[in-house]
């Protein structure tokens, strides 16, 4: 019997499904590589701001673990690429203070500059806000970039279930995204797996 019973129990915690170590995800046809603690999955979603309009297609990459939302968007302005940095500062305002749907009742706790990779490998600038929810909804983290005609939102959002607000694992998803995927294996350790739905063509890393 008490072989039955540790066989019926060995069943129980091989059919609990586990969730994935840390590891990178990449995505090469949206120009981008970062850390996540699973699984991402990828939905297309509308994408529209009042001045710049509607971008050519949309798509998010998320996954939740332990009430953490980890959350990349990725929205395509390659025809309004001039109009790079106009619609990186409209994407802040909307996140931040738009009436109808921003976050304008939150506490901003952070309004920083980012930066993916060093000088010498053709650094990418953008804005680092972090904020109190309203209605005590948690604390985010959003860091917006705009890069080759993309606007990238990444954001961890740690929700009152979790509640710890100083986990270290927010910082290491946004601080692990990669741009130039070029030297994504070198970065990496290895070649990581790339997001379902995503191309595997890795696209040329221009240093401006």
């Amino acid at each position: 019997m008490r072989g039955l019973a540790l066989a019926v129990a060995a069943l129980m915690v091989s059919a609990v499904p586990a969730h994935a170590a840390w590891q990178y995800y990449a995505c090469p046809s949206d120009n981008f590589a970062s850390q996540f603690p699973d699984v991402p999955r990828m939905q297309p979603i509308a994408y529209s701001m009042p001045r710049h309009k509607a971008a050519l297609s949309a798509r998010t990459y998320t996954t939740t673990v332990d009430n953490i939302i980890y959350r990349m968007m990725v929205a395509d302005y390659s025809d309004r690429a001039a109009d790079g940095a106009s619609i990186l500062e409209e994407a802040i305002f909307e996140h931040t203070e738009a009436d109808d749907h921003g976050l304008q009742k939150g506490a901003i706790l952070g309004n920083t500059t980012s930066r993916i990779e060093p000088v010498v490998r053709g650094a990418t600038y953008g804005r680092s806000i972090s904020m109190d929810l309203p209605m005590n909804g948690g604390r985010t983290q959003t860091n917006f970039y705009f890069r080759d005609g993309k606007l990238y939102e990444q954001s961890v959002t740690i929700l009152p279930a979790n509640g710890d607000y100083n986990s270290p694992n927010g910082s290491r998803f946004v601080e692990s995204l990669l741009f130039n995927l070029t030297r994504m294996e070198e970065e990496t350790g290895g070649k990581p797996p790339n997001i379902q739905g995503c191309g595997p063509q890795i696209q040329p890393f221009v240093i401006r």
